[in-house]
């Protein structure tokens, strides 16, 4: 009998080891928050020196956004600079732009890479425009790059 609840409390204790890996802290949710924040500011100021500082530059880095007013999509660091630069030298105005972002999803993939889903609600000249957003953050010497940039607009009227 003593076997027997060792045992269960045992798997019991590896189980919830186990889980409690896959959550994040209130801290790492912070972290990321603000980079999601800060990369969004620079890319609408047309930043691009400060905005690439919040990515992980290398082959496996992907970007894709698809809005009514600018989609694209890339996969390495050198073609996602290429897209994202020709994009800013097109367009060099800076866009006064607010965010709202609710929903957020934390998934903990390993203690060094998170997966992280939001819904964005992005106020630009009186016009909002909705959309689904992903980013995949790496934990580099400390700091949270994105290694992943996905966002799609879900509002059928920003289609059009």
């Amino acid at each position: 009998m003593k076997i027997r609840l060792l045992l269960i409390l045992f798997s019991m204790l590896c189980i919830n080891k186990a889980f409690s890996q896959n959550i994040t802290s209130p801290e790492e949710q912070t972290q990321i928050k603000q980079v999601i924040t800060e990369e969004a500011k620079y890319f609408y100021n047309k930043n691009l020196e400060k905005w690439s500082t919040f990515y992980r530059q290398t082959p496996q880095t992907y970007w894709a956004i698809a809005e009514k007013d600018f989609s694209g999509q890339a996969e390495t660091w050198d073609k996602i600079l290429q897209l994202v630069g020709n994009h800013f030298s097109q367009n060099p105005k800076a866009i006064k732009a607010t965010f709202k972002r609710e929903n957020y999803t934390f998934r903990k993939v390993n203690p060094t890479y998170i997966w992280v889903t939001f819904d964005q609600t992005r106020s630009t000249d009186n016009k909002k425009f909705t959309s689904k957003e992903l980013r995949i953050v790496e934990l580099i010497k400390g700091e949270w790059k994105i290694v992943n940039r996905t966002g799609f607009s879900i509002n059928s009227e920003n289609l059009k």
